[in-house]
Parts: structure tokens; C-alpha cells; sequence
């Protein structure tokens, strides 16, 4: 049984294990394997940035978890923009992902938000759009070799 719930502190290590695990191993149409580009998609990516994140009155972060751990991350801003999506690899493709996009826009419909945005990576562009986001524009360059798909959901 998959469950989502409130991420803690306690979720710091293993919730940045599964991002950063997600970003080398299920993104690599994005970095393309560049050392930069990695590094710098990466360089936020800590247990303490995870821990300043929850810390932050305008975030809600969840994450996805079964029996074998963790699973997913997900955090949303309260100006309606996910900041942070990812699955472990191997938990592509079993309702997890679902889970988590229906568990923050329950949170943003109780904000009060019109809408969500987001910059999608290549590879999860059809899961958005099947969840009903719509593309605002062209792809729009980051850093390195990455380069993000920015899309928009109305509530």
C-alpha cells in the first residue's frame, strides 16, 4: 500500500536520496550525462535544503511511501508553483505520482489558488499533460545542457 503524508524532518536523507537518485538515473534526457549541468541541478539538493524547505511556512511537502520506503517528494509554493516532483526509480507507472499531484492540489484548492505551475522535465511532460497542465511557451534553458518545459493547470 502506497501512502502520502506530510514529509518531517525525519524524511531528510532518504526523500533527497530519491531526488537525487531520480535526477541521475530517470532524467538523463535532460542533463544528457553533463558533468555541469549536474552539478549544478544537484547542488541544491541536500538534506539540509530538505529540512530548510519544510521549515518554510509556504511550502507543503509530501511525500510517497510504502512498505519499502520512500518513494516520492513533492513540494508545492503557496504562489502555486511545484517547486519539487520526483519518484524513485521503479515507482514510475504505479498511481504514485498521481498521489502525490492529487495530495498538493487538494492543498492548493485549500489556498485558494487558481492555478498551479511548474517546469516539467522532458521525460515528465505526457504525465502533466494527462493531469490536465497546458504548456506556457517554449522550453526555457536552466543551466548546463537542461532545459525545462513550463506548463500551467487551472483549478
Amino acid at each position: 500500500m502506497i501512502g502520502v503524508r506530510c514529509a518531517e524532518q525525519r524524511d531528510a536523507h532518504a526523500a533527497i536520496d530519491v531526488v537525487r537518485r531520480s535526477i541521475g538515473h530517470l532524467c538523463v534526457a535532460d542533463h544528457h550525462n553533463d558533468h555541469e549541468t549536474l552539478t549544478t541541478w544537484l547542488a541544491n539538493k541536500t538534506p539540509h535544503d530538505f529540512v530548510r524547505w519544510l521549515s518554510n511556512a509556504d511550502n507543503f511537502c509530501v511525500v510517497a511511501e510504502s512498505n519499502d520506503g520512500l518513494l516520492g517528494v513533492g513540494v508545492l509554493q503557496r504562489r502555486g508553483e511545484i517547486l519539487l516532483f520526483y519518484l524513485a526509480p521503479g515507482a514510475q507507472r504505479r498511481g504514485i505520482g498521481k498521489k502525490i499531484h492529487a495530495t498538493l492540489e487538494a492543498k492548493a484548492v485549500q489556498w485558494g489558488l487558481a492555478s498551479l505551475h511548474l517546469d516539467s522535465t522532458v521525460l515528465a511532460c505526457h504525465f502533466y499533460e494527462a493531469l490536465g497542465y497546458k504548456p506556457m511557451g517554449p522550453p526555457v534553458p536552466r543551466f548546463g545542457v537542461l532545459r525545462c518545459f513550463p506548463y500551467v493547470k487551472q483549478l
